[in-house]
């Protein structure tokens, strides 16, 4: 009877736990509206097709520009991509990635990026949407060399801006992404 009873228990214990995840991973992502790389105005809901999301900022040192750089390369040896999945690069940084900064940070990369900024609070929305961990750190007010701390993580969702997958940085190699998305895709 015991036994019984502890099966039951670590049965009911299992199940909670993984519907728990998937309500984590439910409620990650979503649609957002904000300034892309030309001025205008972006509205995920309206672009029909699945969405590759990076979450940097402009003044990284090392790590932003490596991982956008792997997802470009990707891009540029698959040109199919583009017409399946749109590159989006998201500042974590709105406070100095105003529009023409993000322009030319994206315009190292291949052109099918979409690079978006906007006010810090559409920013803080679309970041906790994602749940992206940031963190500035300023000296004082006036620092403008801050580096900022955030999650070096990859989204994909779909068409309707649900959650597909999450990639992560050791995953962000022109090989196991091409192989990755070809899954998704």
């Amino acid at each position: 009877m015991v036994l019984i009873i502890l099966v039951i228990s670590i049965s009911i214990f299992v199940i909670n736990l993984f519907s728990s995840k998937n309500d984590v991973i439910q409620n990650v992502g979503g649609s957002f509206l904000l300034k892309d790389h030309e001025g205008s105005y972006f509205n995920s809901k309206s672009i029909k097709k699945k969405k590759l999301i990076y979450f940097g900022y402009t003044y990284c040192p090392d790590i932003c520009p490596m991982d956008v750089l792997k997802i470009s390369q990707v891009y540029d040896l698959n040109n199919d991509l583009k017409n399946e999945l749109l590159p989006i690069f998201i500042t974590v940084d709105p406070e100095r990635d105003d529009q023409n900064t993000v322009k030319n940070f994206i315009e190292n990369f291949n052109d099918a990026f979409i690079g978006l900024t906007g006010t810090t609070k559409e920013i803080d929305k679309v970041v906790k949407s994602f749940k992206i961990y940031v963190n500035y750190n300023k000296k004082n007010e006036s620092d403008n060399t801050y580096l900022v701390d955030h999650s070096s993580l990859i989204f994909i969702i779909d068409e309707n801006d649900n959650f597909l997958a999450l990639l992560r940085p050791n995953e962000v190699n022109i090989d196991n992404i091409n192989k990755y998305l070809k899954e998704i895709i």
